[in-house]
């Protein structure tokens, strides 16, 4: 986590259904979205600051789930969970909003 000036977990969340953004080499992909659920944080992490997009959003869905990586201005976050929590059941899912440095 060198090259993270903040961050922040938070339990319960998710936001932008369907705004997943994958590695251009295809590191780490599994199907249609998202990455292997087998990663550590640490290696999503890593493969996130590698990215061209850097992903701001590390997204795990639950124990079993796949990691999903999205970028969002930090100003509409807070605006996207809301949204989201309207009609999807996020209690399972875990955020990560990192800032890079």
């Amino acid at each position: 986590m060198e090259h993270v000036k903040n961050f922040e977990k938070r339990i319960g969340c998710d936001l932008g259904y369907h705004k997943n953004i994958h590695p251009k080499d295809g590191e780490g992909c599994v199907g249609k979205s998202g990455i292997n659920k087998k990663y550590t944080l640490q290696q999503v992490i890593d493969l996130a600051y590698r990215m061209e997009e850097k992903p701001n959003i590390i997204i795990k869905a639950g124990t079993n789930a796949k990691w999903y990586l999205k970028k969002f201005t930090p100003d509409i976050i807070e605006e996207e969970i809301i949204k989201l929590k309207r009609w999807k059941d996020v209690s399972r899912c875990t955020m990560y909003i990192i800032v890079w440095d």
